[in-house]
C-alpha cells in the first residue's frame, strides 16, 4: 500500500478529505483479511477507516457513516444498536453488508441489494472501481 491509512474507532472524529469507509461488526478473521489485503493493495489515495466493533456510541456510528463514502457491516455480528438501526444504514447509498443467513437476506434484499460474501469482496468492488479512475 503506498497510500496513507488512518483508522478511527469510537470516539475519536478525524476531520479530512480524505476517501472513508465504515466497516462495522468484522470479525477477527474478516480484521486479519482486511489487514493483509490492504498491505498487499496499491491504493494511491489515503484512506480513513472507521471501525464500529459495537461501542456505545450511536453518535460516532452515526457521523462515522455520514463521513464515509462506503459502508459495511457484518449483520451477522451486529449488538442491539446496530440491529435497530441497520435498516437505517443499508437504506444509504454505497452500504454492502454480509450474512450467511439467507432468509434474513431475502428481507434485506428490499431496501438493499448489496449483500456480499466477504469484506473482501466489498474492498475489491470498492478499490477496483477506484484503481480504474486513478489511471
Amino acid at each position: 500500500m503506498k497510500a496513507k491509512l488512518t483508522l478511527i474507532t469510537p470516539p475519536d472524529i478525524y476531520e479530512n478529505n480524505n476517501f472513508s469507509i465504515f466497516l462495522a461488526h468484522l470479525t477477527q478473521e474478516e480484521q486479519e483479511e482486511l489487514s493483509k489485503w490492504l498491505g498487499k493493495s496499491d491504493i494511491l489515495k489515503n484512506i480513513n477507516i472507521y471501525l464500529y466493533s459495537g461501542e456505545q456510541n450511536i453518535q460516532w456510528f452515526l457521523y462515522a457513516m455520514s463521513r464515509s463514502e462506503y459502508k459495511y457491516i457484518n449483520i451477522d455480528h451486529v449488538n442491539y444498536i446496530t440491529q435497530s438501526l441497520s435498516g437505517y444504514m443499508l437504506s444509504n447509498s454505497n452500504s454492502y453488508y454480509k450474512t450467511d443467513n439467507d432468509d434474513l437476506a431475502e428481507v434485506y434484499s428490499h431496501i438493499n441489494s448489496g449483500r456480499v460474501d466477504s469484506v473482501i469482496q466489498f474492498l475489491e468492488g470498492i478499490f477496483g472501481e477506484q484503481q480504474q479512475e486513478q489511471q
